[in-house]
């Protein structure tokens, strides 16, 4: 019994050096100085547009992938002419990667989060954080109807 014992406090003990690893590596990425993403190539695209940004770390749960799944589905259903027009766009990014960790500190993410941007002319205009999106996840007809509620919303804010 004494070394079953020894066996589960020695697995224990990994686990928790393995989650503070994880965490140490995790708050030096978000503090390390990185390169911001450089402004968008003169294209064809219009000069307003909507960027919904699904941010997510490196390790992800079940309900993060359902959010970002979710989402993303709303958002290709019901603005199929503005993801066309490219006056939307669905952009899921790791912010676990040193070059979108800046997006933890600028944005403020309380943890993995649905953001609207709006953009003018490559650079950033205005921006929310749906925060109603993990309490209702569970409830897809209210999730999906927040979702193009607020899309519709920042879609129609632009002037």
């Amino acid at each position: 019994m004494n070394s079953k014992f020894s066996m589960h406090l020695k697995r224990n003990i990994l686990l928790i050096g393995l989650l503070l690893v994880v965490a140490a590596v995790s708050a030096v990425a978000a503090e390390s100085p990185s390169p911001k993403p450089a402004a968008p190539a003169a294209t064809n695209a219009p000069s307003r547009k909507i960027i919904a940004y699904y941010f997510h770390g490196t390790v992800r749960c079940e309900t993060c992938l359902k959010i970002e799944q979710r989402a993303k589905e709303v958002i290709e259903r019901q603005f199929k002419t503005e993801l066309d027009a490219q006056r939307l766009v669905f952009k899921p990014l790791n912010y676990d990667l040193p070059e979108n960790a800046h997006f933890l500190k600028d944005y403020k993410l309380p943890c993995p989060s649905l953001v609207l941007v709006r953009q003018k002319d490559g650079k950033e205009d205005k921006r929310t954080l749906l925060g109603d999106t993990w309490q209702l996840v569970e409830d897809p007809v209210k999730f999906n109807a927040y979702i193009e509620t607020e899309v519709s919303k920042f879609l129609s804010d632009q002037k």
